[in-house]
């Protein structure tokens, strides 16, 4: 018997297939069945007008129940033209957000008063006829939602300030406190001088001593410990002693302790504290059952603390970063697995929604409300709600008013990368998903095209947020998501059973932890395949440009998709007569994979064909020929056999460390990072691959002074001929009258400080008077010190061909080098044997440089250097292997790219912040 109630219609149509709709088309109000059992077509919807009538286009495409493709609507499908009516309101919440977290508590609060009393006009405004009242209601609910959000922020930035942190941030002052700890310990950068482990701590400081004066608060801070603080876990009490130091406007955390002391931790006791065991127990059982790589927790409780590095540079090699914690996806997964459960164990629906509720409300409690988390965890519960009170399926309009209820509960969610990414994920999934799907289904079946759409969507929505973290475009994203995603469910849900059995009995738990293993394993090994395979990461354009130019791609591939086949008059024409062809209501072949007969076969794959090649177009003939506008400190230059590294003092200004054999090679490597006048010139010594170029550098650029160490009496012909009166034959040099010095210990100078900062050098070698034995231990030594004005202090060593007697001489005259030192060290005589290991391990850098040409006589570097150093844990870029490459400070590490923005080692070498 049919029920009459209007919601169980509503949880038929969210719960059962498309292909069933046909069983209910005689309760379905909407469904017309003419004599034949024919279904004719719904009336055609009212159009819309004005900016939404694109957005309806694309909505009648994708909102149909059945398949993707038909033509005719299923029975009781509905049409919803204002599927997207939040997006203004969605749009004013993000950008209120974004904006009134940077405001003190006194301003948000007048911002918010001014929003609401618009909000408030507008609404009368709403009362009135014509122009005004269609003003209005544009305007109302955009600033009704912008003061909701800003309203509940200028109350929570008043907490977070209130009493005399404040001022103790402004005057970095020293702190007793007592934090409570929101995340675990997290393994940061190596503090750069003494190269010991530092841990990362988010906390909330709820009390505290400063200059004698005791207070309460509630302000979020992030902690920075030494080893000690690695036993920090969430919900753990802390006190400790440090010093306060201001964070950035928007930041979440108000303020940065630098901890003084070794933590005192008083563990959360009680209730409180059973889903941290719960997670303890499992990474536990997971580290014992399913190896050593961290990858199982991560994918089910999102604890990473144990990932592999290689495997986790590899998962993001190949765009399966997602993949190593938890995200949306994972919530879906369980809420689908426990409402389905239950309605196939009988439950009631209401109850059915209820369990499907309580253990997403469990599971966020457990894997910790995370962005994406939270974005999906609201969803699900607002998806359900809707089901259960007859609104039926609206997967947009959810995820739009997902986006506001959690931007006015955190507005600092609006600036969290996983947040953003999870947003445009779900947009893609739910707007582009089923128009891709539809076009794959013309030429494959409907199973693979939906399986294959689903990463080629995500993937073009979110490829300019991850253009903005990491410049390049990984080039196997999808076929590796294809071959990963599969069991990715199985490993969910079945690691979550694992976690509920913990709770009641391990033994139960090992067979399941097995299971999910294999899943855990089978991701690893795709991530690893495809990050093996050539060209795994493509250049890319870095910063806002990247970004900017990704998302245009993206762009042109959607709409390639989307409107190629008939083009925009074909669709606009079809969406107005709101015609459909009849459909057999007995038609099973036509439900599985219905099909456009008018439209030929060859037009889905052509068009997509072209907004793919559109895309790969501009990949690799994008003009990658210049970097002079790019972030970059150092750089390497390809001279083949030789040295030439250029520290960047200015806009195309540089010091430069030797030249390379060849003029050419030199000359072109400065003019493709811009450099238009060499403050400084040093020629460590005097060996053909380390001054030969000399002229090449002069080539229309202004050369300021010249350094040069030698143990030989007098310069070469060549050089003294290119410094003092140019090359005779060289028409186009710039005349100068520089004279070149020799150096000797002690000699310092200071360059910059026009926006790129200060940059100071000092030689350390070679002494004067010591016997030096060969031109290589005559080779100038020379420490730099880069001081950029946002991203800090960096110290760079400069050795020449210096072997390793004069390496030792060289410590011992300047013992305090080892004490401080460096983060960068150019290994000597491009990674010769005879230079040894003693100074690398002495000055303990986190990157080594290595200039030899490619396929050299020599065998530079030595596989003895580069295993030692590699064996110390400091990562090693060479000019044999990348060709020229730059260093650059960003987000507190260095990163080393090709010559053009694109991170080779990632944050390969991270430093003091």
């Amino acid at each position: 018997m049919t029920s009459h109630r209007p919601w169980t219609r509503y949880v038929q149509a969210a719960t059962e297939p498309a292909a069933r709709t046909g069983q209910r088309e005689q309760t379905t109000p909407d469904a017309r069945t003419a004599p034949g059992g024919v279904l004719t077509p719904n009336p055609p919807l009212k159009r819309a007008g004005g900016w939404r009538r694109p957005l309806d286009l694309v909505h009648r495409m994708t909102t149909r129940t059945g398949a993707p493709g038909r033509d005719s609507r299923a029975p009781g499908a509905e049409s919803r033209p204002r599927d997207y009516r939040l997006l203004p309101a969605t749009a004013a919440a993000w950008v209120t957000a974004a904006a009134v977290i940077r405001l003190n508590s006194s301003a948000a609060l007048l911002c918010a008063l001014a929003l609401a009393g618009l909000a408030v006009g507008c609404g009368l405004g709403c009362l009135t006829s014509g122009w005004l009242r269609r003003s209005a209601r544009l305007a109302v609910l955009p600033l009704a939602v912008a003061a909701l959000v800003s309203l509940p922020a200028s109350a929570s930035i008043a907490v977070r300030t209130a009493g005399p942190v404040s001022g103790a941030v402004q005057q970095q002052a020293s702190i007793t406190a007592v934090l409570n700890a929101t995340s675990d310990a997290v393994l940061i950068s190596p503090d750069r001088y003494s190269g010991k482990d530092r841990f990362l701590v988010e906390a909330v400081l709820s009390a505290g001593v400063v200059r004698g004066e005791s207070f309460t608060a509630n302000t979020p801070v992030v902690v920075i410990g030494p080893a000690s603080w690695q036993q920090v876990a969430a919900s753990d009490t802390i006190r400790a002693a440090g010093r306060l130091l201001p964070t950035g406007p928007g930041d979440r955390a108000v303020a940065l302790l630098i901890a003084q002391t070794g933590p005192r931790v008083s563990p959360q006791k009680g209730l409180a504290s059973y889903p941290a065991q719960l997670r303890t127990s499992f990474v536990d059982l997971a580290t014992q059952v399913a190896g050593q790589d961290g990858l199982l927790p991560g994918m089910v409780i999102g604890d990473r603390s144990g990932l592999d590095p290689s495997l986790e540079q590899d998962m993001q090699t190949t765009g399966l970063t997602h993949l190593t914690a938890v995200s949306g996806a994972n919530c879906t997964y369980l809420l689908a697995f426990v409402f389905l459960g239950s309605r196939a164990l009988r439950a009631p629906r209401l109850v059915a929604a209820g369990l499907g509720i309580i253990a997403l409300i469990g599971f966020v409690i457990l894997v910790r409300p995370e962005p994406s988390v939270l974005r999906a965890a609201v969803m699900g519960g607002l998806g359900v709600v809707a089901v259960l009170t007859g609104r039926g399926r609206v997967p947009f309009a959810l995820l739009l008013l997902a986006v506001v209820v959690l931007l006015t509960a955190d507005p600092w969610l609006n600036n969290s990368y996983a947040f953003m990414l999870s947003v445009a994920a779900a947009a893609g999934l739910i707007l582009f998903g089923p128009v891709l799907a539809t076009r794959l289904s013309t030429f494959m079946p409907l199973a693979a095209a939906q399986l294959l759409s689903v990463p080629i969507a995500a993937q073009l929505c979110c490829a300019p947020i991850l253009t903005l973290l990491q410049p390049t475009l990984p080039l196997y994203s999808v076929p590796a998501n294809i071959a990963a995603t599969p069991v990715v469910p199985v490993v969910t849900i079945v690691g979550m059973l694992a976690v509920a059995l913990l709770a009641i009995a391990e033994p139960l738990a090992v067979p399941l932890v097995v299971v999910a293993g294999w899943g855990a394993d089978w991701v690893g090994s795709v991530a690893r395949f495809f990050s093996a395979a050539p060209g795994a990461a493509v250049p890319w354009v870095g910063g806002a440009a990247g970004a900017i130019l990704t998302g245009v791609l993206s762009l042109a591939v959607i709409l390639a998709v989307v409107w190629g086949p008939r083009g925009w008059s074909a669709l606009r024409s079809r969406a107005r007569q709101g015609q459909v062809k009849p459909t057999p209501a007995a038609a099973p072949r036509d439900v599985r994979r219905p099909r456009d007969t008018r439209r030929p076969r060859v037009a889905g794959p052509a068009w997509l064909a072209v907004g793919v090649a559109v895309g790969l177009a501009a990949v690799f003939l994008w003009p990658f020929h210049r970097d002079g506008g790019d972030r970059w400190q150092l750089a390497a230059c390809d001279v083949g056999q030789g040295d030439a590294f250029a520290v960047r003092t200015g806009e195309h200004k540089v010091i430069l460390v030797d030249t390379g054999p060849e003029p050419d090679d030199v000359d072109a490597c400065l003019d493709r990072l811009a450099v238009t006048t060499v403050e400084l010139l040093v020629l460590t010594h005097l060996h053909a691959d380390h001054y030969g170029g000399i002229e090449g550098v002069f080539r229309d650029r202004t050369v300021e002074r010249v350094l040069y160490s030698t143990s030989e009496p007098v310069l070469p012909v060549e050089v003294t001929a290119t410094v003092i009166s140019n090359a005779p034959d060289d028409r186009d040099a710039v005349a100068t009258s520089v004279t070149p010095e020799k150096l000797r210990a002690g000699m310092s100078g200071s360059h910059g400080d026009d926006g790129h900062g200060r940059v100071s050098w000092t030689v350390l070698w070679p002494e004067p008077g010591t016997r030096l034995g060969s031109e290589n231990n005559s080779s100038a030594v020379l420490e730099v010190i880069i001081d950029t004005p946002m991203d800090g202090v960096l110290s760079v060593l400069l050795t020449g061909d210096l072997e390793e007697d004069a390496a030792a001489a060289l410590l011992r005259e300047n013992p305090d080098l080892a004490e401080r030192g460096v983060q960068i060290l150019k290994v000597a005589h491009h990674g010769a044997q005879n230079g040894g290991l003693e100074l690398a391990r002495a000055v303990r850098p986190r990157l080594a440089l290595i200039s030899a040409g490619r396929d050299n006589d020599y065998g530079h570097p030595h596989p003895s250097i580069t295993d030692g150093l590699s064996t110390a844990g400091i990562a090693v870029a060479r000019t044999d292997e990348l060709g020229t490459f730059l260093v650059s400070i960003q987000d507190n590490s260095l990163r080393v790219r090709r010559h053009r923005a694109v991170p080779l080692c990632g944050r390969c070498s991270p430093w003091h912040s």
